[in-house]
């Protein structure tokens, strides 16, 4: 169904917890099948024969390839995480490269940081609607997925504060340096790594280290949380070892590893695109994903 409400077939009242750890809920038992965290949150149905989509190579590159719909909030929020690292990494690569316009280097990080924070507010919104689906009874906010998408888009809106402060305050003094350039970079960077922890033990039901090769979504866990790293590890060589002369770390490597977290962000959102339409690609014996989603 359009306008956000969940399928007839998706009552909550047929659903029982399947898979759960102390980190939150990763699938429910529905009598189509598993439906995991992942498909829920991303608009998909429940998988009869197994809990994620098998697809090899050549079937993820037709996935990619395939007609989008942009009223979809998932197609929304990848083409959010393909636009936003790609400025993110632009501005990285020109703040290591050239001394001679850095306002440029930092404006495009900012418009970068806009495009994360669409991309973190949409995947919020598709686990609120997934949330619709879910049983009255059980403990609110228990299921990863959720807890997924609020600690990444909390984390963007702190990536918003630590960007747009640096393109427009070039010279600030030292506290307003620490308190809105290095302290939401710092806290972002942390919400973006406890994200990451609870996307990976969303693939992988209670473990955070599975090996699913053909599964788009531990592709998409894993480069994630390789980017999540990448960023935790530049806003460390970003803290300032002279707070008055503003000097840092490594300033060479928080460039450094800023551009490697958004390439892998980047192939986080052309993967995640693919995810758009794997149902397309290898149809299941189930009804067909939320159109709205």
């Amino acid at each position: 169904m359009l306008g956000g409400e969940p399928n007839a077939w998706s009552s909550s009242e047929s659903l029982r917890p399947h898979w759960r750890s102390s980190l939150g809920t990763s699938a429910w038992l529905h009598p189509l099948g598993i439906w995991t965290s992942r498909r829920l949150r991303k608009g998909h149905g429940p998988l009869k024969q197994r809990h994620y989509q098998a697809l090899n190579f050549i079937q993820i590159l037709r996935a990619l390839l395939s007609p989008k719909h942009l009223k979809r909030l998932e197609t929304r929020t990848a083409l959010a995480f393909i636009f936003g690292p790609l400025l993110f990494a632009l501005g990285s690569w020109l703040q290591l490269h050239t001394s001679q316009s850095p306002s440029l280097a930092l404006g495009l990080l900012a418009i970068g940081s806009v495009f994360f924070t669409a991309g973190g507010w949409w995947q919020l919104q598709q686990a609120l609607i997934g949330d619709q689906a879910l049983p009255k009874d059980g403990p609110s906010w228990e299921w990863c997925g959720l807890r997924c998408a609020l600690t990444q888009s909390v984390g963007t809106v702190l990536f918003n504060i630590d960007t747009f402060f640096s393109w427009n305050q070039q010279q600030p003094n030292a506290e307003l340096w620490l308190l809105l350039g290095i302290l939401p970079n710092v806290i972002g960077s942390i919400l973006f790594l406890i994200s990451a922890a609870y996307g990976m033990q969303e693939v992988g039901h209670g473990r955070l280290l599975v090996f699913e090769p053909d599964h788009l979504g531990w592709w998409i866990s894993i480069v994630n949380a390789l980017g999540c790293l990448w960023f935790m590890q530049s806003a460390i060589a970003g803290l300032p070892t002279n707070l008055p002369l503003e000097q840092v770390f490594d300033s060479t490597m928080s460039m450094r590893t800023t551009l490697l977290g958004s390439l892998a962000f980047a192939i986080v959102g052309f993967l995640s695109l693919a995810e758009c339409s794997e149902d397309e690609i290898k149809p299941i014996e189930a009804p067909p994903s939320r159109k709205n989603l």
